[in-house]
């Protein structure tokens, strides 16, 4: 089983919708790892409540020592701070799958090596491991527009729903 991490927009996108539990039964995982950025990042939403109600999300910090040696590269200083955490502590956990939105951290995250996915290819995880039919995914689709003003491209739309 990997070591599963969320970034602040993945996770804010999911709370937003209730649907976290998809994460977790996706990757057959009892803990999901959030570092303490994101952590702090959704403290300062109204989606705290549904954050600490969600029993299985584990606060775990990264190595403060590789996390220091990271941010002093270019490519890392454009990053959040949510960001940065998420992949120095997906750096020291080579099972590790990383779950943001945002393409710079992909970008980032995959040139060291790292697992990464954004919510499209998710849902398109979910939906190929029969987790979510056609309406359920519908429904998905159209909370992650209303909810999180999420923008899915056509032919992704097209893929998800088909």
């Amino acid at each position: 089983m990997p070591t599963v991490i969320l970034d602040t927009d993945f996770l804010s996108a999911f709370l937003k919708i209730e649907r976290l539990d998809l994460v977790r039964d996706l990757f057959r995982v009892e803990v999901v790892w959030i570092p303490p950025a994101v952590h702090r990042e959704i403290a300062q939403t109204d989606l705290l409540t549904r954050l600490v109600d969600t029993e299985w999300l584990e606060v775990v910090a990264p190595d403060a020592n590789l996390l220091s040696d990271l941010t002093q590269r270019e490519a890392f200083q454009g990053l959040g701070a949510g960001e940065q955490e998420c992949i120095a502590l997906a750096l020291r956990h080579p099972d590790a799958m990383l779950l943001t939105n945002d393409n710079k951290a992909r970008q980032v995250a995959a040139q060291q090596g790292l697992a990464v996915v954004n919510i499209p290819a998710f849902l398109l995880a979910c939906k190929r491991a029969g987790m979510a039919d056609r309406a359920s995914l519908e429904a998905i689709v159209r909370d992650l527009q209303d909810k999180d003003h999420y923008e899915f491209r056509q032919e992704v739309l097209k893929a998800l729903l088909e």
